[in-house]
């Protein structure tokens, strides 16, 4: 039944942009990754321990910034996260249980009087039956990496499957040759539900244009589409607060979201004519009352330009 409720919901996503674009000659644009791992930032294996994201962008050919209309872009976006404990072979009490999540869902962009929005919605499933964990478990012992114990996966976050919906609005405020300033706010609904403000400060031509998702764990504002600006190199510097209403990830009354989630980030980009290349580092604050303190993750994205 999980899986079945699970794939279901993902076909049905792809039907209701497939005819569509079909009907208005559209297709696809472009496509990117994005992962995160706390082995790329400080090394170790906790917590916010892996994610990825892909996103599949379709549309009007040769665009290479939102239209003013929402329902003419869309965007395609799935991904995977794993939660674990601070110490996965022997997890100290009170720490978090581990999780594995699954999510895909549908977004349009659109731009309007400077604004950027992004609306979706789609499905995300945690549980032992994304078999992530098991997979993350297997992958570890066949590189020497520390195990997840057979206790710490037994009492992982149960089955569950619940729609989610997320918007987001932005604003680029120039403040000088190459340097943007561009607040933005976020609301989500879905297995963890919040509210969340804060800011992406640019220097350098890599986000002057083009179609930006934003990375779930670490909030990297990532481009979908390639050749969307000139080559240079871009540094990147954000951070952002977000008031939890709920996680199913810390369920209570054991857990208590910390009142304020906070985030820190820098990265930078190197753009060339035939790739393009990020690396970013987020210091994640702690997310539940009795965290022995914050993170570092890193977080990298290339894109292949033929």
């Amino acid at each position: 039944m999980f899986k079945t409720r699970l794939m279901a919901f993902v076909a049905l996503c792809c039907a209701a942009f497939a005819s569509p674009l079909a009907a208005q000659e559209r297709g696809l644009l472009d496509y990117t990754t994005f992962a995160t791992n706390d082995l790329y930032g400080d090394g170790q294996d906790r917590w916010q321990s892996a994610s990825n994201m892909i996103s599949f962008l379709y549309g009007p050919k040769d665009r290479y910034d939102p239209p003013a209309q929402f329902g003419r872009l869309w965007e395609l976006r799935g991904g995977l996260q794993i939660i674990t404990p601070e110490n996965t072979r022997a997890p100290a009490a009170g720490d978090r249980r581990v999780a594995g999540i699954l999510r895909a869902g549908l977004w349009t962009h659109a731009a309007r009087g400077g604004w950027d929005f992004a609306l979706g919605g789609g499905v995300e499933a945690v549980g032992p039956a994304t078999r992530l964990i098991s997979l993350q478990d297997r992958f570890h012992q066949r590189f020497g990496f520390d195990r997840i114990s057979a206790g710490a996966q037994a009492s992982q976050i149960g089955n569950r499957v619940r729609p989610m919906a997320s918007a987001t609005a932005s604003y680029d405020v120039s403040l000088g040759d190459a340097v943007t300033l561009r607040p933005f706010v976020e609301g989500r609904y879905g297995l963890e539900s919040y509210a969340r403000a804060g800011f992406d400060l640019t220097l350098g031509p890599g986000f002057d244009h083009g179609v930006f998702g934003r990375d779930y764990v670490t909030g990297h504002k990532y481009q979908v589409l390639e050749g969307a600006t000139e080559p240079g190199v871009t540094a990147v510097f954000g951070a952002d607060v977000a008031r939890v209403f709920s996680s199913a990830y810390l369920p209570a009354p054991t857990y208590r979201p910390t009142a304020l989630r906070s985030r820190v980030r820098a990265g930078m980009m190197v753009e060339d004519k035939l790739f393009s290349l990020f690396y970013g580092a987020t210091y994640l604050g702690p997310e539940f009352v009795g965290q022995g303190g914050g993170q570092v993750v890193g977080s990298w994205q290339l894109q292949l330009k033929f």
